[in-house]
């Protein structure tokens, strides 16, 4: 669908269905135009008032050619604001029922991920309790293994070498008593 095919009177329609509507719209404007030509304010102002009755226009189309027939009979006619009846816009035009269809699913699927949303906000959070209290546990408690592995190592490392050291005394030791009585 071309956007030319949604451009009707000047405006820009944003579907294909409310740009048909304008068009006919904007046959039935172009016949009252022709009726109305040259005629007095009499019979504009009743023209305009069935217009308003029978709610013949459904489209900014319809509207602006309202409103000029309105301006007209102010301006040529002498017609006071307060004599002219009003243009009243609809709540809703025909081709907006779709769109009420959509807003309901739309809003069903709005509430889906609110509740989504608030759960996962519930589980990121008690997850941050629990890395807390990780770190809390760590940095208080001395007996964790990963925190004194490394002291843990050196002292039985310190362990083992002292022992090797006492050993090797001993042997040496030995040794020298060895020598010594090999020597006499």
């Amino acid at each position: 669908m071309d956007k030319e095919s949604l451009i009707v009177g000047g405006f820009v329609f944003p579907s294909y269905k409310e740009a048909q509507i304008a068009q006919k719209e904007q046959v039935n404007i172009e016949a009252i135009r022709k009726r109305i030509h040259g005629s007095d304010g009499k019979t504009t102002y009743e023209l305009y008032c069935k217009l308003i009755e029978r709610e013949m226009f459904k489209t900014m189309v319809g509207y602006s050619f309202m409103y000029e027939i309105r301006y007209r009979l102010m301006t040529d006619f002498g017609y006071q604001e307060q004599e002219i009846p009003s243009i009243v816009l609809p709540k809703r035009m025909e081709y907006d029922k779709v769109s009420q269809i959509n807003q309901g699913k739309m809003e069903t699927k709005i509430q889906h991920l609110l509740m989504v949303k608030t759960r996962m906000t519930i589980t990121i959070v008690a997850l941050i309790f629990v890395i807390v209290g990780m770190f809390v546990i760590a940095a208080v408690n001395p007996n964790v293994g990963y925190v004194n592995t490394r002291n843990k190592i050196l002292n039985e490392y310190q362990a083992w070498q002292a022992e090797l050291e006492r050993r090797e005394a001993a042997v040496k030791e030995k040794e020298e008593k060895l020598n010594i009585n090999s020597e006499q």
